[in-house]
């Protein structure tokens, strides 16, 4: 079969959509005016054909019994982690809106090094639970590690902060979701003493207080 009539099959494929579609429609028209094709241009052909073939057609048709079954609870872990980050960000979006993200590109965001990193942090158990006497260790950065929900202004913000540094806080929830993919970012909120404002820090930043 010609290289041709494997373009327009795969085009005929509904799988076959956004970068493929174009890049398959562009060697197409290239080939319709009998110029030849690079080496890399070969290579890129036969990659992308190969992920749009008749079976990738089936697993499209079935993408989302098998998103909803297998990958859902999963992809809401890692669009939490993925909306604050540039390159995911319109698909996150999409799938906090329970929206069915397109299957390849999801699968790429999936299988990724640090998506595998945030779901390994999100099943990992916790290391505090509610009510633990928590403070800051030595690499906390006061103006990077402390998350507050809602604007404020700084100065309130900031003595907080001191207090917490000073005081200590305790653990008032367990957070699910994971912002990011290094060791320990398991989240917890917590109420420093002698504030009704709490704030949100990772659990690489904080350690226990033995209390008498």
């Amino acid at each position: 079969m010609s290289s041709q009539k494997k373009i327009e099959e795969a085009l005929s494929r509904s799988v076959c959509g956004g970068w493929d579609r174009t890049f398959l429609e562009s060697i197409l028209e290239q080939l319709s005016k009998d110029r030849a094709l690079s080496i890399k241009q070969k290579q890129t052909l036969g990659k992308v054909l190969a992920r749009n073939a008749a079976e990738d057609q089936k697993k499209h048709e079935n993408w989302q019994i098998d998103y909803e079954k297998e990958y859902q609870a999963d992809a809401l872990v890692l669009a939490a982690y993925h909306v604050h980050q540039p390159y995911y960000q319109p698909m996150a979006q999409d799938i906090l809106a329970r929206k069915i993200p397109e299957r390849a590109k999801f699968l790429r965001m999936h299988d990724n090094k640090y998506s595998k990193k945030v779901l390994n942090q999100f099943r990992a158990d916790a290391k505090y639970s509610t009510g633990d006497y928590l403070k800051p260790r030595t690499n906390f950065n006061s103006y990077k590690n402390a998350e507050f929900e809602g604007d404020m202004i700084w100065a309130h913000q900031n003595k907080v902060i001191l207090n917490f540094i000073k005081r200590g806080a305790f653990v008032i929830e367990v957070c699910r979701e994971i912002r990011s993919a290094a060791k320990g970012a398991k989240r917890y909120k917590l109420l420093p003493i002698g504030e009704t404002t709490p704030i949100i820090v990772e659990e690489r930043f904080l350690k226990s207080v033995r209390t008498r």
